[in-house]
């Protein structure tokens, strides 16, 4: 393994900060107890999911999501601000990484859905643009 620093090309675009971690739990409810509760994290107010599955988010970066049955992944996706989504998108592309959902209006902004190398659901988004 090599111990040198992985650096990113200073012109590409590139993730600009956490966004949020969206964890699928089989209860909502005794999850948010458990992180307000025991852990001094707050609930912030939220839109509902597209999809209407349960959901509620936490000011700390994470939110949960009811859904999680045996053999489902438990995380959900985990999101990323970035500093021109067109072009990572498009960089993206030309790597040949899956796309799970291309250009569409998300709730934080204008955003693409991809999959990591082990699978796990990857957002990124530009806040301020539309389609």
């Amino acid at each position: 393994m090599s111990s040198q620093l992985l650096v990113p090309d200073p012109g590409a675009p590139q993730a600009t900060a956490f966004g949020h971690l969206l964890i699928m739990v089989t209860d909502v409810t005794i999850s948010v107890n458990f992180y307000v509760q025991s852990l001094g994290f707050s609930e912030r107010p939220a839109k509902p999911l597209a999809d209407g599955r349960p959901f509620r988010a936490l000011r700390q970066g994470i939110a949960f999501v009811g859904g999680r049955e045996a053999g489902h992944r438990q995380i959900d996706h985990v999101a990323f601000e970035v500093s021109d989504v067109r072009r990572l998108r498009d960089r993206l592309r030309s790597t040949g990484v899956e796309f799970q959902e291309d250009l569409h209006d998300g709730p934080y902004g204008l955003t693409i859905y991809i999959t990591d190398p082990d699978g796990v659901r990857v957002e990124l988004y530009q806040t301020g643009l539309k389609v």
